[in-house]
């Protein structure tokens, strides 16, 4: 994993950039399109998302001076979608105009320097499309053959499935990316490759929503402090790598207290640790875990998971979610973050790094964590993405206008990255969010480990194998025999696999 100094200067500013839409993150129940497989994080981290003091001072020679194009339209179908779903059109578009709101001004303007510098108009389409729906209305906007849009920005579990029908443009090869650019996020953009020589999604810094929509854990300081009269004890956890599944679980059971004496668990009792049922909840856990879950070659993709570790990861699981000092039990993510905001409960998971503008409200000091490993011999920490994460695609209609779209993305990424993120940090998120630098080193090792998303993107094109089927399932029943579990499915899921690999090797 690659490190650059002022690490932090980064991640929070791309972080206040999604605080200021103070929007409720979760995604739906059980789908057929959120299941988790991949590689492990090294492979899919997001290396190339900090910036350097030294390239921070450094004015670059613009590669595209000089470059006019007349006021041609630059065409962005951008989602504005919140249901189930973090959202950053906001960044993206903006209000159109100035109104006193840093986050607001910052983006018109960026959007004006780009339009006036290098002669395009920003023109956006917004499309207000859930989860549920966002894969057959970007199938049938795609087929119909209308070079109407020249960037779509929408959910990953639509954008990479589809991606595999050919209606998106292979941008490995693309004139003017410089995918090796800080602004980029390469690591998640090659995990989402199905064949070396083909990338279709587009992940960077003018994709905001990627950081907003990543999962990190937070959990109650007061509480700790009251009980172990350290409030810094889990930071100091993560720090020495102690911060397993085994701790949290250990953690979560001597938390639980009988409020209301009646020797029951109910909605009244304090405990450990809360989540929305066990689907959502349980993704960042496995992905957490660094399971690789696929492997590649030249010849294709296989299974990598049928081993000790997944058994294990089941087995710790199911510890934890069925621990005395653990509810599932909770309707939805705003009773949950009641439960939280109340002292209900100590650790609260299922929620995103733009949860931060739901909580700082709260009256108590809140901590900021990332999802425990599996255990020590665990080399970092993980985070998960989620499959409602708004990435870029450039859709085959607009195959003949690439040199023109891959310029002006270049362009906003880079802009994004040196107009609108210094401002939120320095003027925002640094004054008004960082209590400590403990809480800093946290965020940054959720932004920095980013584990893969091949799982969230692919997972009903390979049976729902992964963490629906082989963890999530099973966990459920209280099962914890993943080897018999994950036998019932191997056999279509191979099969599946090779189909998939096979239709995008075949693509043009």
């Amino acid at each position: 994993m690659k490190k650059r100094n002022s690490l932090f200067m980064r991640v929070s500013a791309i972080i206040m950039t999604i605080l200021m839409l103070s929007v409720t993150v979760a995604c739906g129940e059980q789908t057929a399109s959120n299941d988790n497989s991949g590689k492990n994080s090294d492979s899919a981290n997001s290396e190339s998302n900090s910036t350097s003091q030294e390239e921070s001072t450094t004015e670059e020679v613009d590669a595209f001076a000089g470059v006019d194009f007349g006021g041609k339209p630059f065409r962005v179908y951008t989602s504005v979608n919140t249901n189930d779903a973090t959202n950053a059109n906001a960044l993206i578009e903006g209000e159109g105009e100035l109104n006193g709101e840093i986050v607001n001004d910052a983006v018109y303007t960026r959007n004006q320097f780009v339009e006036e510098k290098y002669g395009v108009k920003l023109e956006f389409t917004q499309s207000d499309l859930d989860y549920g729906a966002v894969t057959a209305s970007l199938r049938q906007l795609v087929l119909s053959g209308d070079d109407a849009y020249d960037l779509i920005i929408n959910d990953l579990l639509a954008i990479a499935p589809l991606s595999t029908e050919g209606l998106f443009v292979n941008i490995n090869d693309s004139p003017n990316f410089d995918f090796d650019k800080n602004y980029w996020y390469k690591g998640y953009m090659e995990d989402l490759k199905i064949v070396d020589s083909k990338m279709y999604a587009l992940a960077g810094d003018y994709f905001m929503d990627i950081i907003g929509s990543a999962h990190a854990m937070y959990y109650n300081k007061d509480i700790i402090n009251n009980q172990y009269g350290d409030k810094d004890l889990m930071y100091k956890h993560v720090l020495d790598g102690t911060w397993t599944l085994d701790t949290m679980t250990k953690y979560v059971s001597e938390l639980y207290q009988d409020l209301n004496g009646n020797g029951k668990n109910d909605a009244d009792d304090q405990y450990g640790y809360s989540s929305v049922g066990m689907w959502g909840p349980v993704i960042p856990f496995v992905i957490g875990s660094d399971i690789n879950f696929v492997e590649r070659s030249d010849s294709g993709l296989s299974f990598g998971f049928n081993n000790e570790r997944s058994i294990s990861l089941l087995e710790k699981l199911n510890a934890l979610f069925y621990s005395q000092g653990t509810t599932t039990a909770i309707s939805d993510v705003a009773s949950m973050l009641k439960a939280f905001s109340n002292g209900n409960t100590v650790f609260t998971g299922y929620l995103r790094l733009s949860d931060l503008a739901n909580l700082r409200d709260i009256d108590f000091e809140v901590g900021i964590l990332p999802y425990p490993k599996l255990d020590e011999n665990q080399e970092n920490y993980v985070t998960s993405s989620h499959d409602t994460t708004e990435i870029g695609a450039i859709p085959i209609t607009a195959a003949a206008n690439v040199d023109f779209i891959s310029t002006i993305t270049e362009i906003l990424c880079r802009e994004t990255s040196k107009q609108i993120i210094p401002v939120y940090y320095e003027t925002a998120l640094k004054v008004k969010y960082t209590r400590d630098d403990l809480s800093a080193q946290m965020i940054d090792i959720i932004h920095d480990n980013f584990g893969s998303t091949f799982p969230l993107a692919y997972a009903s094109l390979c049976g729902n194998i992964f963490i629906s089927e082989s963890f999530c399932t099973p966990l459920q029943s209280k099962n914890t025999d993943f080897a018999s579990n994950f036998a019932k499915r191997e056999k279509s899921a191979v099969k599946n696999l090779n189909k998939l690999y096979e239709q995008v090797a075949a693509l043009d």
